[in-house]
């Protein structure tokens, strides 16, 4: 992801398969330009932590949204109108 990608507030997964999956979501953006998260799903569930915004965007492959009991990739609105 780009660095640019990662919003306060949203759910980004690493998509790795297994027991190393994890997904994140920002709850804080500091002035240094470090993200604090929380781990809401996989492992680490309920930890949380403080990566500087470039390792964060080579951790995250791409955001992900809960729908019911599952956490699917957000994909981009192709069908936006143009503003």
């Amino acid at each position: 992801m780009e660095e640019t990608d990662i919003k306060y507030g949203a759910c980004y997964s690493n998509g790795i398969y297994g027991s190393k999956w994890s997904v994140f979501q920002i709850t804080r953006e500091h002035a240094d330009g470090s993200l604090t998260f929380k781990v809401v799903a996989g492992a680490g569930r309920r930890k949380s932590g403080t990566l500087p915004r470039d390792e964060l965007a080579r951790w995250a492959k791409y955001e992900v949204v809960l729908k019911e009991n599952e956490w699917v990739k957000l994909m981009p609105d192709r069908y936006r109108e143009p503003e």
